[in-house]
This record gives C-alpha cells, sequence and structure tokens, in this order.
C-alpha cells in the first residue's frame, strides 16, 4: 500500500509517494501536488510486472551494468555476434534501471529494430547501411539474446522473471532451399578463381562440395585436416558433436597447393591468430558472377542438392551435413524425385513378374 507523505520545505510544500512492499520502502517519488504523488503510486501498484521487480536485487541496476556481467561471464559459441547483440541492447536500454524496463517497452523496442535495415560488413571492421530489410531470423536472434541476459538477471536475483519471454518470437519459415545450378556453379567459381584473395576459390569449393558450415570452415586448422583419408576433423559443431567430414579427392588436391606444417589456419588473417575477413571479397565475387539472392549458408544446400540429385539418400545426405534431426535434411526431399523413380523401376521389375 502507498504512502502519501506530506513534506514542507524552504521552497514550499511537496508530496512524496511512497511504494512499500511487506514493510520495506521500495520506491519513492516527491512531486508538487498531492494528486500527482496518487496517481503516480496507483499507476505503479497496479503495475504487476513493476511490483514483481521491485525489491529483488538488482531492481535499482542499469541495464547497462547487466550486460558487462553478462558478457563477462559468457562462454558459449559464436562470441562475436553474441557481444555485438548484446552491445545493440546496451546502446538501447543501457541507461533504463531493470525495474523500469517493461514487456510493452521490450516489444516496442524490438518493433522498431526489426523496421531498420541489414548492416553489412566491409571486411574492414566497419558495418554500413543496406536497402534490405531484418528478416524474422535476424529479429529473433536478437530477441534471443536479449532473452538470454534477462534470464541470467532472474539466475542471479536481481530480477523474478524474464520478461522478454512474454513476448512471442516472429514466425519463420526455415525452408529456404536456394541453391546453385551448374550454369552459376560454373560462373561464381571462375569469379572465385579471379579474386584478389589467392584462397578464395579453396574456401568456396569446400564448401560447396562437402556442406561444412562457414564457422566450422573457418574453423580448420592444417592439424585438423588428414589429407591420407581426405577427411576434416571438426570439433566445435554447431550441434554440439564431433565428426569427421569427407573431403573430395579433387578438392584435397587443390588444398594441397596451400599446405602448411603446423597448427595454423587454413584461412588465416594477415596478423594474429585468426580466421581472415573476406565477405568483401565473397560479395564482389557474387557480383561478378551475376549471382544474386544467394547467402553463404546456400552453399551449403547447393551441398545437399548436388548429393540428392545425383543418387544420395536423405539418410546419407543428412550423414554428410551432420544434421542431428532427419526432419531437416526432409527439406531436400523432392530434389529425389528422379532418384526415387529409377529406384522403384530398378527393384520392382526385378520383384514382380507380370
Amino acid at each position: 500500500m502507498a504512502t502519501i507523505r506530506k513534506i514542507q520545505r524552504q521552497s514550499g510544500v511537496v508530496y512524496k509517494a511512497i511504494i512499500k512492499k511487506s514493510g520495506v520502502e521500495l520506491k519513492s517519488k516527491t512531486f508538487k501536488l498531492k494528486r500527482d504523488a496518487t496517481t503516480w503510486a496507483k499507476r505503479i501498484e497496479a503495475d504487476e510486472e513493476m511490483m514483481e521487480s521491485l525489491g529483488t536485487r538488482g531492481a535499482g541496476m542499469r541495464f547497462s551494468e547487466l550486460v558487462d556481467e553478462y558478457i563477462g561471464q559468457w562462454q558459449g559459441k559464436d562470441e562475436k555476434n553474441q557481444f555485438i547483440r548484446a552491445g545493440y541492447w546496451s546502446a538501447v536500454f543501457g541507461n533504463y534501471k531493470l525495474v523500469d524496463i517493461t514487456t510493452d517497452l521490450i516489444r516496442q523496442q524490438l518493433k522498431e529494430f526489426e523496421a531498420g535495415k541489414c548492416l553489412r560488413g566491409d571486411g574492414s571492421g566497419k558495418s554500413k547501411a543496406t536497402t534490405r530489410s531484418r528478416s524474422a531470423t535476424t529479429v529473433n536472434r536478437y530477441r534471443c539474446v536479449l532473452s538470454s541476459i534477462f534470464k541470467y538477471a532472474v539466475q542471479e536475483g536481481f530480477l523474478t522473471v524474464n520478461l522478454v519471454s512474454r513476448v512471442p518470437g516472429r514466425r519463420i519459415s526455415n525452408q529456404r532451399t536456394r541453391f546453385l545450378n551448374e550454369d552459376e556453379r560454373t560462373r561464381l567459381l571462375l569469379a572465385c578463381k579471379n579474386s584478389s584473395w589467392d584462397k578464395l576459390h579453396i574456401l568456396v569449393l569446400m564448401a560447396m562440395t562437402t556442406g561444412m558450415r562457414k564457422s566450422e570452415l573457418i574453423g580448420l586448422r592444417w592439424s585438423t585436416v588428414d589429407f591420407d583419408k581426405n577427411l576434416a576433423f571438426l570439433g566445435d559443431t554447431k550441434n554440439g558433436e564431433e565428426r569427421y567430414c569427407p573431403i573430395p579427392d579433387f578438392v584435397v588436391t587443390e588444398l594441397k597447393r596451400f599446405r602448411q606444417v603446423g597448427n595454423g589456419y587454413l584461412f588465416p588473417a594477415t596478423s594474429g591468430d585468426q580466421p581472415f575477413e573476406f565477405k568483401k571479397h565473397w560479395f564482389r565475387a557474387l557480383r561478378d558472377a551475376g549471382i544474386e539472392h544467394f547467402r553463404w549458408h546456400d552453399l551449403r544446400h547447393t551441398c545437399a542438392s548436388m548429393l540428392v540429385m545425383h543418387g544420395a539418400t536423405l539418410f546419407e545426405a543428412g550423414q554428410v551435413l551432420g544434421h542431428k534431426s532427419a526432419q531437416t535434411t526432409m527439406r531436400y526431399a523432392h530434389l529425389s524425385t528422379d532418384h526415387k523413380s529409377a529406384l522403384v523401376d530398378r527393384v520392382m521389375s526385378l520383384a514382380v513378374h507380370l
């Protein structure tokens, strides 16, 4: 129950609204008019989220402090993007106290983020705006990081509820299967050969023929490639399971041109022990090849499509790609029509004699 206290000051009378819970003062504010103090107190008491948060250990903590603490303990994957997204939310909510952040505010900020335009890195650590709108997937990824920050706040006792869980994510379709046809593959590989970065061709060729994810490819070191068995060992995959990825013989032959001794990256930066940032070279190759509406991840789809269309079963394709769920590979089922027809003709012609 709120208390309104009349206070006499040299400048005149003011009214202090005090919010209490179990006899403990949680929040207060001073007004010149009693009705304003009363209105403010009623609004706070009517706000269930606010009342849930008041009195918690982190009620007075600013969001920027929470983000700093969250980042300090982070030990998950995709560290770079995680910190970029956390930094975005720190810029949006940084000066807010945790107790003042509401579900409505989060919902509004997500809408504003969704209405913005995508940024694209230029390979030099800088970003520039594009004309492309942010996708539902991008919005959900930023929402997920914000939710993780609030989840951490609940775990640490700073808050009692994760407000982001009350804001549903955007609906998305994961059935995009853009892949290169034969002509597009030829044009793209030629453009990569002509790139100013001499390893773009082998990188794209490996992505196209092995189905490895971008993070898996750029994380490869010479010590993780078995040139005798044509295998790449992937110890840190998206689904958390180690696996060996086969590399076609003709790709291994091309890779040997760059082979080095030691534990360095296959695709190292010009300085420091880190992978090369090849975005600008990749986008230039796409432009030179006349390839439109194509993402790096679509090279993985291209690998899957070639496997299925040339006779691999969905299970076999899933094994090569490292799919944990067979359902993930089902998006390529329609591509295996010719193979399935040939299979039925072959089997039934032997099994049934009319």
